[in-house]
C-alpha cells in the first residue's frame, strides 16, 4: 500500500469518478444526488461509505496507522487538505508543498474531498486517530456545511465545535491548530455565514477563551487569499477547469501559501524548525499574516492583550491609538512601565477617555492578530489614531522585513479591519515617523516610499486621511535631533509635543 505520509494517490475506475463528480458539484453548486443521511445538523456523526473512494481511503488510513503509529501530527478537513495528495502540474502540484512542510514531520493526511464537520466526527469515531499520539492537528474543516450543504453559519460553529471536542478527547496531548474557514468565491450566502463562523471561531479559541483540554490555536490566513481587500481569484484553479468553478480550491501557488501562513504558528506548537520561517518566507506578504508575539520584550505582550480586553469591556473610549511602541510608550491605559510623553498626553487627551493599544515591537501581522483576537471589540470611538508600520523595516530572526509596498497592504488591511467594527469612527493613519540620526539613515528613504504610497491608497477613502508629520520632527537639513528623538525611533516629550499639537490641529479634541 502507498504510504499515506506521502500522500495517496486517488484510485481510477468508480470510485475515482464519484470523487471527481463531488468535486464538480462543490465547486460549482450544480445539482447531482447527494448522499443520503438521516440528519444534516452538524454534529451527528455522518458516513459516506457508500462512496467506493471514501471507504477505500478510510480503510487505508486505518491500515497505515497500524502499521505507522509513529504519526508525528495529522492534517483534518475536507477536499483543501487532501489536495495535497495531488501532483499534477501546473495547477495541481501540491505534492512538493507536502514534502517540504509535512512529510519531514511524519504528517498524515486526514483531508476528504466533500467532508463536513459530521464526517470527520464519524472518522474520529471509527478509528482514523486511534493507537496514535501526534504532536499537531491542524483542523481546516467548514467550507461544504455552509457551501453545498446550506447550513447556517451556527449549526456550523456547532459542528466545528464538536470536532475539537472530539480531537481533545481522543487526542488529550495533542495540540490543535484550528484554521479559520478560507474565503472563496461560492454563493454569497455561504461566503456571509463563513465570515460570521470565523468570527466566531476566534472568539471561541483565541487566547482569552481559556478552553480546557488540548492547547487550542486559532489562525485566520485569510488575508493571503486577498489583494485590495478583494478576493484574489488567480490563487484559485477552479476558473480553470473545464466547468469553470467558483474560486474555492487553492491552486499550487495558493496552497503552498497557505502553508507557508501556517509555518510559523505551526512552528511554535511543534517547537520545532520551520520549513520556512517569518524571517525568510518570500512568497507571501507576511505584513499580512496574523500572528501573535514575535520578539520578546521588555514587558508581558499577552498580559498586555488581556489588559485590553478587560478594559475596553468596561470603558468607551472617545479616542483609540493603535501601534507599536512609539504608542506604547506614549502614556494613558493601559499603564505602562515606561512613559515618555505624559505632559503632551494631557495636552492632546487630557479629560477624554482613551485607550491606548500600542505594543513594543508590534508589526502590522501582531496587530491583525491583536484585532482578531477580540482587541476593539465593540467599540465605537469617535476617533481611532494608527501608527504602525516601523518594525516592519525591521528584519530578526523571527520575521524578515517587508518592503513598502507589503507595509502599506498591511496597514490597510488594519484600516479595513477597524472600519467594519466602527463604520462611524474617523480614522486618522499616521505617517510612518523617520528613524535614524543621520538624513542618510538607510530608513529613511522606505519610510518616504510607504508614506507616499499611503496617501495614494487613502486618498478619497470615506472618514480615513494621512497625517503625515515626519518632516516637523527634522532639522532643516535632514538629521533628527535627540531632543525629537533620543535613539532615533522613539520620541522624547518634546517628540510627543509634536504629535500631541498635530493631533489638535486635525480635531482629535473636536
Amino acid at each position: 500500500m502507498p504510504s499515506l505520509n506521502q500522500g495517496v494517490k486517488m484510485r481510477s475506475g468508480s470510485g475515482m469518478v464519484a470523487a471527481l463528480a463531488l468535486g464538480v458539484w462543490i465547486a460549482s453548486f450544480g445539482v447531482i444526488a447527494k448522499p443520503q443521511r438521516p440528519v444534516w445538523d452538524g454534529i451527528t456523526p455522518g458516513d459516506r461509505l457508500s462512496e467506493e473512494w471514501w471507504a477505500q481511503k478510510h480503510e487505508e488510513v486505518l491500515d497505515h496507522i497500524k502499521a505507522n503509529p509513529d504519526v508525528g501530527m495529522i492534517l483534518v478537513g475536507d477536499s483543501i487538505t487532501q489536495n495535497y495528495e495531488k501532483s499534477k502540474p501546473p495547477d495541481e502540484n501540491f505534492q512538493p508543498t507536502w514534502r517540504e512542510f509535512y512529510a519531514p514531520r511524519k504528517a498524515l493526511n486526514l483531508g476528504y474531498s466533500g467532508d463536513t464537520t459530521e464526517n470527520v466526527l464519524w472518522r474520529l469515531d471509527h478509528g482514523e486517530v486511534d493507537g496514535i499520539h501526534p504532536a499537531a492537528a491542524v483542523v481546516l474543516i467548514g467550507t461544504n456545511n455552509t457551501g453545498w450543504r446550506m447550513e447556517t453559519a451556527e449549526r456550523t460553529e456547532h459542528g466545528i465545535d464538536a470536532v475539537i471536542a472530539k480531537l481533545q478527547e481522543k487526542l488529550p496531548q495533542t495540540q490543535i491548530l484550528l484554521l479559520g474557514i478560507l474565503p472563496s468565491g461560492v454563493a454569497p450566502r455561504a461566503v456571509e455565514a463563513n465570515a460570521e463562523v470565523d468570527e466566531y471561531l476566534a472568539a471561541k479559541y483565541g487566547p482569552a477563551s481559556g478552553t480546557p483540554g488540548a492547547i487550542v490555536t486559532y489562525l485566520d490566513i485569510g488575508s493571503v487569499f486577498l489583494e485590495h481587500g478583494k478576493l484574489n481569484e488567480s490563487l484559485f484553479y477552479d476558473p480553470r477547469l473545464p466547468q469553470h468553478g467558483k474560486p474555492l480550491h487553492p491552486d499550487t501557488i495558493g496552497q503552498r501559501m497557505m502553508a507557508e501562513a501556517i509555518e510559523p504558528t505551526l512552528e511554535h506548537i511543534l517547537n520545532d524548525s520551520a520549513r520556512r520561517h517569518l524571517a525568510s518566507l518570500r512568497d507571501v506578504n507576511t505584513a499580512l499574516i496574523p500572528v501573535p508575539r514575535l520578539e520578546m520584550d521588555s514587558y508581558d505582550w499577552y498580559k498586555r492583550h488581556a489588559e485590553i480586553l478587560a478594559l475596553q469591556a468596561n470603558l468607551d473610549p472617545q479616542v483609540v491609538l493603535i501601534g507599536d511602541s512609539i504608542t506604547h510608550f506614549w502614556s494613558g491605559e493601559p499603564k505602562s512601565a515606561r512613559v515618555s510623553g505624559p505632559e503632551a498626553w494631557k495636552e492632546a487627551f487630557g479629560g477624554m477617555r482613551v485607550l491606548n493599544m500600542g505594543f513594543g515591537w508590534d508589526r502590522t501581522q501582531n496587530v491583525l492578530w491583536r484585532l482578531r483576537e477580540g482587541e476593539f471589540e465593540g467599540l465605537q470611538p469617535k476617533t481611532v489614531v494608527i501608527n504602525i508600520g516601523t518594525n516592519n523595516l525591521t528584519g530578526t530572526a523571527n520575521a524578515r522585513s517587508n518592503s513598502p509596498d507589503e507595509i502599506v497592504a498591511g496597514i490597510l488591511a488594519i484600516v479595513d479591519e477597524v472600519r467594519k467594527r466602527s463604520p462611524e469612527s474617523r480614522i486618522i493613519v499616521m505617517g510612518v515617523f523617520p528613524r535614524g540620526l543621520e538624513a542618510a539613515n538607510d530608513f529613511r528613504a522606505p519610510i518616504l516610499k510607504i508614506n507616499e504610497l499611503l496617501g495614494r491608497a487613502l486618498a478619497g477613502r470615506p472618514n480615513t486621511s494621512l497625517l503625515d508629520i515626519g518632516s516637523q520632527f527634522l532639522s532643516p537639513d535632514g538629521t533628527l535631533p535627540t531632543s525629537m528623538m533620543d535613539d532615533g525611533t522613539h520620541p522624547t516629550e518634546a517628540g510627543y509635543t509634536v504629535w500631541a499639537k498635530a493631533l489638535i490641529e486635525a480635531g482629535v479634541r473636536k
